[in-house]
């Protein structure tokens, strides 16, 4: 008889990260549109399209953050707190490099520039990018031969994913950061102040940034 073995979960704390392509759901629906959704003729090229901008994002995230899963149109990330308290300026860097990055895969991945092109696959170029960040302690969870990260930060960083930010930034790039992560990177008084409430997080404050450098 197999004996069973105890997931093994672990404490930690640290920044955990979202970042997020957005524009991806009613791309996708133009693409099933176009191309069809039950994929008789083919895999569409601009499936092919996302993953290359995924891999910029995963690609421009460096040292200490460390990709924790992919999740459809998002890479969730997670980096020690020990490690990123009061270098606000070094990730705020970082995310910008990252998103820099992110651009340019994107002009790479114009239909305009590769042998092939139709109605869906030429708005790639309206796909942009928005990340979440939050500071707080979580539970890395050994899930079969997986990790799962768990938790309460968890579920907040996921959260303000869906917020009134584009209200006020309108739909184009930004980060939002808690005033957890926020006050410990040293980044307080960055950006401008943002208030959102959810019904099962309550109200979380924090600031939002442009996601590209000021020159």
């Amino acid at each position: 008889m197999t004996q069973s073995v105890a997931p093994v979960s672990r404490a930690e704390e640290g920044y955990l990260l979202l970042a997020d392509i957005s524009g991806y759901s009613g791309f996708m629906e133009l693409v099933g549109e176009t191309h069809g959704f039950d994929f008789a003729e083919g895999i569409p090229p601009a499936f092919a399209l996302v993953g290359v901008l995924l891999d910029s994002v995963a690609d421009g995230l460096g040292s200490p953050f460390e990709v924790a899963k992919f999740e459809g149109d998002a890479v969730f990330a997670v980096a020690p707190a020990g490690d990123l308290d009061g270098r606000g300026s070094e990730v705020l860097a970082m995310l910008r490099e990252t998103y820099r990055r992110f651009i340019e895969a994107r002009a790479e991945a114009d239909p305009a520039r590769i042998p092939h092109e139709c109605t869906a696959c030429a708005r790639v170029n309206n796909l942009d990018l928005k990340m979440a960040l939050h500071e707080g302690p979580y539970i890395s969870q050994a899930v079969q031969r997986q990790t799962e990260l768990l938790g309460q930060a968890v579920n907040v960083v996921h959260r303000m994913l869906k917020s009134s930010v584009a209200a006020k930034v309108g739909n184009r790039h930004y980060l939002h950061m808690t005033d957890a992560a926020a006050v410990r990177l040293g980044l307080a008084d960055e950006g401008f102040a943002h208030v959102e409430s959810y019904d099962d997080v309550g109200d979380i404050s924090g600031r939002v940034l442009d996601l590209e450098a000021v020159s």
